[in-house]
């Protein structure tokens, strides 16, 4: 960044500093044009380095994505971890995510993108002919408007798509149902040798949690869906103490109320759970919390209705666009419970099944990634344009880094041409 004092317009403008933004602000800067990336949190990364979602699920490789893995890699901050049932090659890279946040943000400056963290895109500048020409922003400085001639919606909600009036689709199409969200936190001073050596029998694991919360020694989050509530975290169907990843139901991503007090409980219940096992449950003793994310897992909210709907038949089949701007070939996973079912690992045939074969794709085109009706704004992450299963496989991290990039590109292209 050549100095610290933020323009009232810009070329391009990218709201939301995950994988989708940081892709989006690095493509367009590099085309040549001023930008500038907007992010909520003090830190670039979004799900990644926030709700430590630290594994890059399997991919084929892209843009920006494949530097950011490398830096990791010679930081020693990123490892691939290879199983052929369920894996494409190369695997999926385990990586370190506050090394994450610290490449991510000198990549960002060495393509001379302006951050302006600490900083939430509030909503869009509308023209009257439904053009996006800039968005409003509120921090410590106050409320203002930034102009620019391209914004890209990294929001991963499709915040300032909708917050123009673009139309989306949510949630399952027969009963409005989101996948799960899901937390995780770190514990550290565990001695698994005394655990494993004085572990309580699953009789008694089932009836020391049973009272805890009956006795609201522990309480559970709202809507907890796994490990079950009545055991909470002992996870009785696997006879698995479910300390440090919980997933939960009923959660709109969308909704900030819902959100905040979701995460807010979680923070408290892990400060339960912790509590009780230093007591009651051996090599526990000396149990500490090690780190709370800043934010849920989320994977699915509003899907932006774009000038094409990408389909499940797409991405199982493979489907090639002439439009294409991003490759893709994760498979469809849906983190929810249909009425009636428990959510079950998929197998290795769902996932072989709704995929295409390694080393085939399917193609994201551009269409998916213009809200239909609109001018100046692209969406890129997992908001693009697509039906629910499509948005199933489109939602994984490496292909929001792809569609980011394929949107800040877009949109460097067109500002240059009508120069």
């Amino acid at each position: 960044m050549k100095n610290n004092i933020f323009k009232s317009d810009y070329d391009v403008i990218v709201c939301g500093g995950g994988p989708a933004g940081i892709g989006a602000a690095i493509a367009a800067a590099r085309g040549g044009v001023r930008t500038l990336l907007v992010e909520q949190l003090g830190h670039v990364g979004g799900m990644p380095t926030s709700a430590d979602l630290v594994a890059f699920c399997d991919t084929m490789g892209g843009p920006v994505y494949d530097e950011l893995v490398d830096m990791l890699i010679k930081m020693d901050a990123g490892r691939y971890a290879y199983d052929p049932k369920n894996h494409h090659k190369p695997g999926r890279l385990h990586f370190h995510a506050e090394t994450m946040k610290a490449v991510a943000m000198k990549m960002l400056q060495e393509a001379e993108v302006e951050v302006l963290l600490h900083t939430i895109a509030t909503g869009a500048h509308l023209s009257k002919r439904k053009a996006v020409e800039g968005v409003f922003i509120a921090n410590k400085s106050g409320y203002r408007l930034i102009r620019s001639k391209f914004v890209v919606d990294a929001t991963a909600d499709g915040d300032i798509a909708a917050n123009a009036g673009a139309e989306f689709l949510k949630g399952d199409p027969a009963d409005g149902r989101i996948q799960h969200v899901n937390f995780r936190y770190s514990i550290g001073g565990i001695d698994k040798n005394a655990f494993g050596k004085s572990r309580p029998n699953p009789e008694q694991m089932r009836r020391l949690f049973r009272n805890a919360i009956r006795k609201k020694e522990i309480n559970p989050p709202d809507n907890i869906f796994s490990p079950l509530g009545k055991y909470f975290p002992y996870n009785a169907k696997k006879n698995q103490l479910s300390l440090a990843y919980w997933e939960i139901e009923k959660v709109d991503p969308s909704d900030a109320f819902t959100l905040s007090s979701t995460l807010a409980q979680c923070h408290a219940a892990a400060c339960d759970v912790v509590s009780f096992c230093r007591k009651h449950i051996p090599g526990h003793e000396n149990a500490k919390i090690a780190h709370l994310p800043a934010t849920l897992g989320t994977r699915e909210s509003r899907r932006i209705l774009g000038d094409y709907v990408l389909t499940k038949d797409d991405v199982v089949k493979g489907r090639k666009f002439k439009d294409a701007v991003a490759k893709a070939n994760f498979w469809i996973d849906l983190h929810d419970s249909p009425p009636g079912q428990d959510f079950t690992t998929y197998s290795a045939g769902h996932k072989k099944n709704t995929r295409p074969a390694e080393g085939d794709w399917f193609d994201i085109p551009l269409r998916c990634l213009t809200p239909k009706g609109f001018k100046g704004i692209l969406v890129a992450g997992r908001c693009i344009s697509a039906d629910r299963a499509a948005q199933a496989a489109t939602r994984m991290i490496p292909t929001c880094f792809y569609t980011g990039h394929a949107s800040g590109k877009y949109a460097a292209t067109q500002i240059r041409n009508k120069k």
